[in-house]
């Protein structure tokens, strides 16, 4: 609603500076300005508005209880006057009409070809996203301050708190011409950082991609790997991660899109820099041979080199032209992970890693009204004896991951999770609704299972147990408001058996 004053005042603010203007033009303009072919009694007039009307003027502009009448100004081809059956046809020396009607009625004034935009549609058309299906799938919202200089909002995987940031770039437009360069520097309200250099040649169809990558997180949660670990050994640890990246897509057709990539990292792993957590070196160690091997986290206080490469394909036919969005999404990917020996630490790493997110969006009765669903796998199957790195898992627990638990909560090498959600549109703020604001009511459900560690400890091999009474289950409500198509912020708060959590989200959700 304060919107809407806002721009009340604003157009209210327009419309007497516009009038104000108009009045000291015409006491202001000398006889020297008017039309030098016009007769004497053309000059400028105050008239009350309950005297008879005087011959139809060019312009006429009110201001309190008297009309003011302009003469034309320049010749008649620019300035055509109206006739009408009273119209006696005779013509001055400079050419024009007489008009005779005595009770001609001035036209009003053509409204402006530009009016005033409102702060929050000047925002909208400058803000865009900025997308990867690989080898992670990222998506940020890009706001274009200047030519070549965008801010950043989002950008990070859940638990590093809000995201903002800047880019520089080569290409001023939205869309890839030819070839852009780019940097990008963002922070997270937790003090997570990260940073990008590279370069994406092509266009909005086909494009490839190479870049370098730095990321720090410093305090992400742990509580040990498997579906039924407690809570109460929570500890928190940092990584400090260096890539380098490869990526060649191709859209098919505007709804299907297909690549493939490559990717080299270099990860350090530590501990965390939340003091209120117990040290994670003091719970676990990094060294396969320690006993008993239920405190082993592969990874753990080393440096881990992996290369990795996969093919990824994506059908996304939502629909957000108008109202909430409908149609359905699939996205697949099928990569292969191997270590690289650095000579210095454990490197036997190796999986295969198959990612499945499938969504449906369902109106009902209305484009006011939708029923979302979800269902997302990620599985991640070792390569003989060879080990995940712990913060490599697959998770559940968090924005993403079902809500109502601890970031991270659980771990292991699959997960599985299903969502659902109701979302309705309580004000559509234009005829489309692609802007507006959602009340949602939602439910979350997932596990995770499968450990390689070891092969006969009895604690370990029952995480490899697949089972119902392994699902975590959260629920929860939001309000969600929508810029644009693309862009959203959404506030959720969801509970669970072990706790209450708090989201904001700088983007729609699922």
């Amino acid at each position: 609603m304060s919107n809407t004053l806002r721009m009340l005042s604003l157009s209210l603010a327009a419309v007497l500076v516009l009038a104000l203007t108009a009045t000291t033009e015409t006491f202001c303009q000398s006889p020297s300005d008017q039309n030098p072919s016009a007769s004497p009694s053309a000059t400028p007039r105050i008239r009350s508005l309950n005297q008879p009307s005087q011959p139809a003027p060019d312009l006429a502009r009110s201001l309190g209880n008297f009309s003011i009448i302009v003469p034309p100004k320049g010749d008649d081809n620019a300035n055509p006057k109206t006739t009408n059956a009273n119209d006696t046809g005779a013509k001055n020396d400079a050419g024009a009409k007489n008009d005779t009607n005595a009770n001609a009625t001035p036209p009003a004034p053509a409204p402006s070809p530009n009016p005033p935009q409102s702060q929050v549609s000047q925002f909208s058309g400058r803000s865009f996203s900025r997308e990867r299906n690989a080898p992670r799938r990222d998506s940020l919202t890009a706001i274009r301050i200047i030519n070549h200089v965008n801010g950043l909002v989002g950008g990070f995987e859940q638990g590093a708190g809000f995201g903002l940031g800047l880019e520089v770039t080569t290409n001023k437009e939205k869309e890839l011409k030819g070839y852009e360069l780019f940097a990008r520097a963002l922070a997270s309200t937790r003090l997570y950082r990260k940073g990008e250099a590279g370069l994406r040649v092509g266009n909005e169809k086909t494009r490839g991609e190479v870049w370098f990558g730095y990321l720090r997180r410093t305090r992400d949660n742990f509580f040990n790997i498997g579906p039924l670990t407690p809570d109460i050994n929570e500890t928190n640890f940092a990584i400090e991660q260096r890539s380098y990246n490869g990526l060649f897509s191709h859209k098919f057709t505007s709804k299907i899109e297909g690549g493939v990539y490559a990717r080299f990292t270099n990860t350090g792993s530590f501990k965390g820099e939340d003091d209120k957590d117990p040290r994670i070196d003091t719970l676990f160690s990094g060294n396969p041979a320690v006993v008993p091997i239920t405190n082993y986290l592969p990874g753990l206080n080393s440096n881990v080199e992996l290369f990795s490469y996969g093919a990824f394909a994506e059908l996304d036919l939502r629909n957000s032209d108008k109202g909430l969005t409908r149609g359905w999404y699939l996205y697949g990917r099928v990569g292969s992970v191997d270590g690289i020996d650095n000579g210095n630490s454990f490197s036997d790493y190796g999986w295969i890693e198959t990612e499945l997110d499938g969504r449906v969006y369902i109106p009902v009765f209305s484009d006011k009204t939708s029923v979302a669903l979800r269902a997302f796998a990620n599985l991640r199957e070792p390569k003989r004896g060879s080990q995940i790195p712990f913060y490599e898992l697959s998770v559940v627990g968090g924005t993403n991951y079902v809500r109502g638990f601890d970031t991270y909560r659980f771990r292991a090498n699959n997960a599985v999770l299903f969502s659902g959600e109701i979302r309705q549109t309580v004000w559509s703020m234009n005829d489309e609704n692609t802007r507006g604001l959602d009340l949602i009511a939602f439910i979350d459900a997932g596990q995770v299972w499968g450990d390689n560690r070891s092969q006969t400890n009895p604690a370990i091999l029952a995480n490899d147990n697949f089972s119902t009474r392994n699902y975590r289950v959260g629920a929860g409500g939001g309000i969600q408001y929508r810029l644009n198509k693309t862009v959203a912020f959404r506030f959720d708060i969801a509970a669970s058996n072990e706790t209450t959590r708090f989201y904001f989200l700088s983007r729609q959700g699922f």
